[in-house]
């Protein structure tokens, strides 16, 4: 198929132009840097030379409905995904409109399939169990806010009778992050790793997904399956603590875990975004993601997520946790992002 991409520059975006290469499809890289882009092929192992790349900011409709030209289908990775909250009315702006712009495009051109990655945070915080037929919302800030809409917009599609599949990762993380400074789902777990002594949520539980597993899951759609469709993949569920322990154990490393209340969770994320805002510097929490993280603890954690339509469709989740933690860690070492005591056994 040629399969645009947006995002493909990006962490879920560039994965999925991997896979997809890999897969024997055509792909055209929809990016607002095409330098990054390259960089992102380069990353991947692939050759930048071979990529159809597309010029397209998400706030440029006009290119992003170019972008479909010739297209036979269209995995839409890209949005603006930022935990700071300076990008609060960007992200509230942008990616609902091109989500909209791009799947009224797609429905258009007679799209054989178009792929719209949401995300795990669309359901409430407080959830302990989800599944396809969980209702979205509500909102802890801006980035699931903007997700949520979106996310709606994609489901009136379907709706419509346009094939659409719909997925929702968990919290994303696994190697070959294009990102210098890694992407917002990546950077928390980088900070963990540094430190010798963490405070983390108590009684939390989300799940964490590895990247290639997304990818897997967003590319097989293309051809697997019926449309519409919708995939939760939540992925692992495990805890901060638990997630860092076994870190911990793979590196060998001593770690100290401190407890972190809910309520003083919500006041340093209050605290956090005053001080980002008026310093302009981007901070280690932020409200919404501390409102996520308490309504979370509140509830106990998410106990169950119903993802037997993707387990049934492409043996998800292919990779184990223990996997992807110890080859995230041992990437982020050869990429320059811990020294040889931080990833210590995994330094290799």
């Amino acid at each position: 198929m040629r399969v645009a991409i947006t995002g493909a520059s990006g962490f879920v975006g560039s994965h999925c132009l991997a896979v997809a290469v890999a897969a024997g499809h055509e792909v055209r890289a929809v990016v607002r840097n095409p330098a990054k882009a390259r960089a992102a092929a380069v990353l991947h192992g692939l050759d930048p030379d071979g990529i159809d790349v597309a010029f397209a900011d998400l706030t440029d409709h006009d290119a992003l409905r170019a972008s479909l030209e010739g297209a036979d289908a269209l995995i839409h990775a890209g949005a603006v995904f930022s935990l700071d909250p300076r990008d609060a009315r960007r992200m509230r702006a942008v990616n609902p409109t091109s989500t909209r712009v791009l799947l009224e495009e797609a429905a258009e051109r007679g799209l054989d399939r178009v792929v719209h990655v949401s995300s795990m945070g669309v359901y409430g915080a407080g959830r302990t169990r989800v599944d396809p037929n969980t209702p979205t919302g509500p909102e802890c800030g801006a980035y699931t806010g903007s997700k949520i809409e979106a996310d709606a917009i994609a489901v009136a599609h379907q709706e419509a009778g346009q094939p659409v599949v719909i997925v929702c990762p968990g919290g994303i993380i696994g190697p070959r992050d294009p990102s210098p400074e890694l992407s917002d789902s990546m950077a928390p777990v980088l900070d963990g790793l540094r430190r010798s002594v963490v405070p983390l949520p108590k009684g939390a539980c989300f799940g964490m997904v590895d990247v290639r597993d997304v990818a897997a899951v967003c590319v097989g759609s293309l051809t697997t399956g019926s449309a519409p469709a919708r995939y939760l993949v939540a992925g692992h569920l495990v805890g901060p603590a638990d997630l860092l322990r076994l870190s911990a154990h793979l590196t060998g490393r001593p770690v100290r875990i401190v407890g972190f209340p809910a309520p003083l969770l919500t006041a340093v994320g209050l605290l956090c975004d005053l001080v980002g805002r008026a310093t302009a510097n981007k901070m280690p929490l932020g409200l919404e993601v501390a409102r996520m993280t308490a309504a979370n603890m509140r509830a106990g954690g998410l106990q169950e997520v119903d993802q037997a339509s993707a387990a049934d469709a492409f043996g998800f989740p292919t990779i184990s946790l223990e996997a992807t933690v110890a080859e995230t860690v041992a990437w982020l070492h050869s990429a320059g992002h811990l020294s040889d005591e931080q990833a210590g056994n995994l330094a290799g």
